[in-house]
């Protein structure tokens, strides 16, 4: 598999685990990584900001687009831009797009696998976030 591909492949890891309810695949993801948004570190009230429905999940769906990965001439650091999308959807809540911006990310090569370094939040268009987050500034600042 090549590095764009392994790469991307993260990129799609973190979006699956977060709409999943995965947030054990989403800490290993992150096990050696900062996660900013809109230049802060998510306070420690943040971790348990997300709400989660009776299916064990936000009802959410990230979307990324507009995907650039630039890696560096040996291989063992990357640079990856998108655009992200989250749509949510429940019972009372009907489907829209609930927040829109940008994702900078860093990945370093360890012993063969690419892993996060980075992931920054930024350019935020906030929507509605009442069915998401608990206390939306928490997580995203500019909410």
């Amino acid at each position: 598999m090549s590095a764009h591909e392994e790469i991307g492949n993260l990129m799609n890891a973190y979006c699956y685990a977060i709409d999943s309810g995965d947030f054990l695949t989403f800490a290993q993801l992150f096990a050696n990584a900062e996660w900013i948004a809109e230049g802060q570190k998510p306070s420690k009230e943040s971790a348990d900001n997300l709400i989660i429905y009776d299916d064990g999940t936000p009802k959410t769906k990230h979307v990324i687009s507009n995907i650039r990965i630039d890696i560096d001439e040996n291989e063992t650091s990357a640079k990856a831009h998108s655009y992200v999308t989250v749509w949510q959807a429940t019972a009372d809540f009907p489907l829209q797009a609930i927040f829109v911006g940008d994702y900078f990310d860093s990945f370093e090569k360890v012993e063969g696998r690419w892993r996060f370094t980075r992931r920054e939040i930024r350019n935020s268009l906030v929507g509605d976030m009442t069915a998401h987050l608990k206390v939306p500034s928490l997580t995203i600042p500019s909410a």
